[in-house]
């Protein structure tokens, strides 16, 4: 069971329970992930994290970019680092 982080931001404590949030309501971090599971398989979800954990995760931070390979010219989505612009194999060639 791996956590892959997508994305970490900030939120409402009570933003999903009524339609406007109280007043002087402090906002808190909330930590977004997909959950890759060899038995299950992949699933969504979220968890309230504290600031410096936060920072943490936003460094391990991944992000779904589209790739064209150049021998094949077919096009595929992967989840990468945030500076990552190649990925070094292509998953529908064999060599």
């Amino acid at each position: 069971m791996v956590k892959m982080t997508i994305g970490v931001y900030k939120s409402n404590k009570n933003a999903g329970r009524f339609r406007f949030h109280r007043k002087k309501t402090k906002k808190e971090w909330k930590h977004y992930f997909i959950d890759i599971d060899e038995d299950y398989g992949n699933t969504f979800g979220s968890e309230w994290v504290s600031g410096f954990k936060a920072r943490i995760l936003k460094r391990k931070q991944q992000y779904k970019r589209t790739f064209v390979c150049t021998n094949c010219w077919k096009r595929w989505t992967q989840y990468v680092p945030k500076n990552c612009h190649e990925v070094d194999e292509c998953p529908f060639c064999e060599d």
